[in-house]
């Protein structure tokens, strides 16, 4: 997998999360500034231990 479908993926996994009443958790500019902060770099050496789900979990965390 490339890294950009892999950062794709991520951030797709961020815009469908939702909270308890269905509302998005993060709105796609904040998804997207939070996912550049994450270099190709270091998204290249989790990609091989972590899924986009798993990603997407610690930034939503990180938030």
């Amino acid at each position: 997998m490339e890294i950009q479908e892999y950062r794709q993926l991520i951030l797709d996994e961020l815009l469908a999360r939702k909270d308890a009443k269905g509302k998005p958790i993060i709105d796609e500019k904040t998804a997207k500034d939070l996912l550049k902060e994450l270099t190709d770099e270091e998204l290249e050496e989790g990609m091989l231990f972590n899924e986009p789900k798993d990603v997407a979990d610690i930034i939503i965390q990180s938030k």
